[in-house]
């Protein structure tokens, strides 16, 4: 057995024809006749069965658990060729959540170059739910990303970097900061500015807003840290950010702690494929990031 017979099984049950599934490898139909039974002796087991009325192909149990597993084996495969690739050509993709990126990226960025990794290093910017995809799909090597804690996939190794903290920003001039120890119902009275669904801050107001059973009151979403400072600054709506997302130009701003509700567990994580070993560029560019976020605790 090799696994080039797990790419012919798989094939086959997607197709449901030794002719098409010959073609799309360019190989004769004896040859896949041929790797479905040297699996058959592998395993001694039936895998499929040809049914009589519509002669489609159906996997017996033994067949259905074969398919799951060629799955995950092929998945794995094309992975680790993909990073040799890259690891024989010296390349790194990253990818960083923009709402992480605004704040660090300039920090990663400098010790890349000072240890002439930029060439080596390709950086792009995306959401959270996006990242771990790409991640998963071996579209990314590395990412950091906000996450629920919830929400990551034990198929990825996570590193986390740093807590978010979230606050309520307002005027000076809005009631919310003449209360004393307002709630966040209290703040749900008013209308929000918030980030929008590029960034994590969005799905954490979210998920406050129902557990009062709330519909919020969102007067615009935006990825313009200015524009929501602005419009907080006028005293026409209030805003939801996280210490990582600070807005700038916001000292003369009033902000306020998340009270009366259960704040989510929400970390930056740096995250990767658990198979993926961290060797060679891929351990640098580890060690870089984590630093970075060491770093910054610590001033």
């Amino acid at each position: 057995m090799n696994i080039k017979d797990l790419y012919y099984f798989q094939r086959l049950i997607s197709t449901q024809s030794y002719t098409q599934t010959a073609a799309d490898f360019y190989v004769s139909q004896p040859t896949i006749s041929q790797a479905i039974k040297r699996l058959e002796r592998h395993f001694q087991t039936t895998l499929f069965f040809r049914q009589a009325k519509t002669k489609a192909l159906v996997l017996t149990p033994s067949g259905q658990q074969l398919l799951l597993a060629a799955n995950d084996i092929i998945n794995h495969w094309q992975h680790v060729n993909e990073s040799i690739s890259h690891l024989r050509q010296h390349t790194l993709r990253l990818g960083i959540e923009p709402s992480v990126s605004e704040h660090y990226l300039p920090t990663i960025t400098k010790p890349i170059i000072d240890q002439g990794l930029l060439k080596s290093v390709h950086t792009v910017e995306m959401g959270a739910n996006q990242l771990v995809k790409q991640v998963l799909a071996g579209q990314l090597d590395l990412a950091i990303s906000g996450n629920l804690d919830q929400t990551l996939d034990e198929r990825l190794a996570v590193t986390p970097l740093r807590p978010f903290d979230f606050k309520i920003l307002a005027s000076p001039k809005h009631p919310l900061a003449q209360m004393d120890e307002p709630t966040f119902a209290d703040a749900l009275k008013s209308p929000f500015v918030i980030l929008n669904a590029t960034y994590l801050n969005k799905l954490v107001f979210r998920q406050l807003a129902e557990q009062l059973s709330i519909e919020p009151q969102i007067l615009f979403e935006s990825d313009s840290s200015t524009l929501i400072s602005g419009l907080v600054r006028e005293d026409l709506a209030l805003g939801f950010v996280s210490d990582v997302t600070m807005l700038s130009h916001q000292e003369d701003l009033v902000e306020l702690p998340i009270r009366g509700v259960q704040v989510p567990n929400v970390h930056i994580n740096l995250i990767r494929r658990a198979h993926q070993f961290p060797i060679g560029l891929f351990k640098q560019v580890m060690d870089i990031v984590e630093q970075t976020f060491k770093d910054d605790a610590q001033s």
